[in-house]
């Protein structure tokens, strides 16, 4: 018995990486970071060559170089055909309705949903359907000093932020000028916070701290995100 739990715990650990994929706000891409999957529904955009993340659409007007966002295609594994195992160089995501059960270290299975042999490692088991594909029309960038309030799929310009003068008008300007609304205004929930290259607003709502996720990105949250975040940097 032990014997057998240690080689589903193998499989498991051997598979793993194959369909892990990122959470929203998590990094998914940058200069000397893995490329990996966003979770359904998410795609990952482009921050800068240091950092991508995963989220629903491109953040307006925080300078996000999201015309070049990043868009992930997976080739999907036919059902019943193989889709992973030691030296497996073909497709390992298994289309909807499909599992990619793990019949050893060797050779993994697109099986139906429940569908694994009793003498299969079926701990080490991952339902992977297929990542919808959303059509994000590319950001104009603003000139600096311009209007960056009601503007439909614009960014600020790099080195600059959309900071708010009254509720009529903001403006792409590299700081917030001292008299103007946003020297009170405060960032919300799982909004950027901070990061190099970054100069938009750094308060955080009541509640909710600026916690790190890379050198590059940090966002308000009421807690630290996860554990693999630098949140003791901040």
């Amino acid at each position: 018995m032990a014997s057998s739990l240690l080689v589903k715990l193998t499989v498991l650990a051997a598979i793993i990486g194959v369909a892990y994929s990122v959470g929203i706000y998590e990094q998914c891409a940058g200069e000397g970071y893995p490329t990996l999957p966003c979770d359904a529904g998410l795609t990952c955009f482009r921050r800068n060559k240091w950092f991508s993340s995963c989220q629903h659409s491109c953040p307006l007007n925080l300078g996000w170089e999201c015309e070049t966002y990043i868009t992930l295609a997976p080739t999907y594994a036919a059902g019943w055909s193989q889709c992973g195992g030691d030296g497996w160089a073909g497709p390992r995501v298994c289309p909807a309705g499909y599992v990619c059960y793990a019949r050893s270290v060797y050779y993994s299975q697109c099986r139906p949903v429940g569908d694994c042999p009793s003498d299969w490692a079926c701990a080490a088991l991952f339902q992977t359907t297929p990542i919808p594909t959303t059509t994000v029309p590319v950001p104009v960038t603003l000139s600096a000093y311009s209007k960056c309030n009601n503007v439909g799929y614009a960014v600020c310009p790099l080195g600059t932020a959309c900071f708010r003068n009254n509720h009529l008008y903001s403006e792409c300007r590299p700081s917030c000028p001292p008299t103007w609304a946003c020297e009170t205004d405060v960032v919300g929930l799982n909004e950027q916070c901070g990061g190099e290259g970054y100069v938009g607003l750094t308060r955080c709502a009541a509640g909710l701290r600026c916690y790190a996720r890379s050198v590059w990105y940090a966002h308000c949250a009421a807690s630290c995100p996860a554990p693999d975040w630098l949140c003791w940097q901040k």
